[in-house]
């Protein structure tokens, strides 16, 4: 993905907050999915020049922090399950890469 995309999924909303019971939310397929646009995000930051670009991953890299903190704090999180899942989508996004 690219900078513009991530702050369109992470931009706070302006009507509020859409309120789903925390026990219909996979928090960790939730943190998961933090977890490996945090590793995209911080990839990004460190190969780019443009300082607006640079900026706007600082932002939402602190809001994918403090969603990926709450996701683990959550009862329905199963910590051996997650890292079992991000090391395996890790690992299978460094095959694919020449």
């Amino acid at each position: 993905m690219n900078v513009a995309n991530y702050v369109v999924k992470y931009k706070k909303s302006v009507e509020g907050p859409l309120m789903i019971p925390k026990k219909r939310i996979d928090s960790t397929m939730k943190w998961v999915e933090y977890s490996l646009d945090i590793v995209d995000m911080q990839k990004m930051l460190m190969g780019t020049n443009n300082l607006k670009d640079k900026y706007q991953l600082m932002d939402i890299l602190e809001i994918a922090e403090r969603k990926k903190k709450w996701h683990y704090r959550q009862e329905n999180f199963n910590v051996s399950r997650a890292s079992t899942l991000l090391q395996t989508m890790l690992n299978s996004a460094y095959k694919k890469l020449p």
